[in-house]
């Protein structure tokens, strides 16, 4: 597997200085099921890799990239990645067969916080940003099952507080910093997302200590033994 392994790694990521081909390679090697889905995404996830020019555009592809490894190493979770959606709308950025049955949707976000912010994680700028990426993701939850938002922080940002504390500020009055064209869409549409999970990576790409809120007024909730996982995998906290 040596040689096809170090192929496929070439083709995704023809730099082996580039930020991420130690992560690709480390995820390939230690994961079969994440090589099934590096070789089955080779076209897409090699042009993610190209137009990820910039260092913050490479950390968004990181997080991205693993949670897929997350996802894959279950044998519960057929994954599709970017599965198609309608024309004019955004879509997320995987779909998840759990059990053979369960379909629900993953979008995947990373948030950039300020250094300032980072030893503030629930103070008000922090919480604020939260909200506006709950805004603009709101879209991609589709109707006609659960819908799951990662936003993955800095480590010292992990805090249960903070996504409850950004839904109560959407609940209200409209925050400064956000539209109210998009407050208003979140709140038509929030009975489409069935939970949002709040983790950090380590150095290495894993995904760790989730925080998980759930939707108590979800049309399709987050499928409890999938959540179990999602928290068992990532050592994390539920609410």
């Amino acid at each position: 597997m040596g040689r096809r392994l170090d192929e496929l790694l070439t083709d995704l990521c023809p730099d082996p200085a580039h930020p991420l081909a130690p992560a690709l390679r480390r995820w390939s090697q230690a994961s079969p099921p994440f090589l099934k889905f590096a070789q089955a995404h080779a076209a897409k996830i090699r042009k993610k890799v190209r137009l990820a020019s910039s260092e913050g555009e490479g950390r968004d592809l990181l997080a991205e990239l693993a949670v897929a490894a997350l996802l894959v190493a279950d044998p519960r979770c057929a994954v599709g990645y970017e599965p198609p959606h309608p024309a004019g709308q955004r879509g997320p950025d995987f779909e998840v067969i759990f059990k053979g049955h369960t379909s629900l949707r993953v979008e995947v976000t990373r948030l950039r916080l300020p250094e300032d912010e980072e030893g503030d994680p629930v103070g008000t700028g922090a919480v604020r940003r939260v909200a506006r990426v709950i805004c603009d993701k709101i879209g991609q939850c589709a109707p006609g099952g659960a819908n799951l938002l990662i936003i993955v922080v800095p480590p010292g940002a992990v805090r249960e507080a903070l996504v409850p504390a950004a839904l109560r500020l959407l609940d209200g009055p409209v925050p400064s910093g956000l539209r109210p064209e998009d407050v208003r869409e979140f709140q038509r549409h929030r009975q489409r997302l069935g939970a949002v999970a709040l983790c950090s990576l380590s150095a290495e790409g894993q995904v760790l200590a989730a925080h998980l809120w759930t939707n108590p007024t979800a049309k399709h909730s987050l499928p409890p033994d999938f959540a179990r996982f999602l928290l068992r995998a990532t050592d994390g906290a539920g609410r």
